[in-house]
């Protein structure tokens, strides 16, 4: 098969890790495993800023900015963050990001996600989380209480502040919306 017989876009859609193009961050194409990932419909992503992924508008802007010099310098970039599904839940995710143009970071990107897992390897948070932690923070930044996420989690109120309070001591901080802060950054 020679490179004019590739069909890229059967290629690109057919890849078995969430990918999406984006240009000035706004998601201009996806493939089926990242509608699969983000609960969404393709109307959910496509046409849209990628800020519809993020947990708030805030987060979003900080991450654009944090993001464009580091695509600039290396083109491509890798890190682990909470991420909003179209649904609201939020979930862990390494995100790996390459520019096509370092003068223009944003001008046109690819982007892949996998969700993060217990599986080895893949615990490279900034701060090594256990995957109950993680749940618990994916939940705290919807400012859910303690027995609200314990609903939501099946476990007990108790056990939830044990993790609450791993997350506090992991992250060196004093208070939940400290820690929100350092999650989302």
């Amino acid at each position: 098969m020679s490179d004019t017989d590739l069909d890229y876009r059967r290629i690109f859609l057919g890849l078995p890790v969430a990918a999406i193009i984006a240009r000035n961050r706004v998601m201009v194409d996806c493939n089926d495993v990242t509608l699969s990932l983000f609960r969404a419909e393709r109307g959910d992503i496509v046409g849209n800023l990628f800020e519809v992924l993020y947990p708030n508008h805030t987060e979003f802007e900080a991450a654009g900015q944090r993001m464009e010099p580091l695509l600039a310098a290396r083109l491509s970039r890798s890190d682990d963050r909470i991420m909003r599904r179209i649904d609201g839940t939020h979930f862990w995710v390494t995100v790996r990001g390459h520019a096509f143009n370092r003068k223009v970071p944003h001008e046109v990107t690819a982007w892949t996600f996998s969700e993060l897992s217990d599986d080895a390897g893949q615990q490279r948070t900034a701060v090594a989380l256990t995957r109950r932690e993680r749940d618990v923070a994916a939940l705290l930044i919807d400012r859910m209480t303690s027995k609200q996420i314990a609903k939501s989690l099946n476990i007990s109120p108790k056990t939830v502040d044990i993790h609450r309070a791993g997350l506090l001591r992991k992250y060196a901080v004093r208070n939940t919306d400290d820690l929100i802060r350092c999650l989302l950054n």
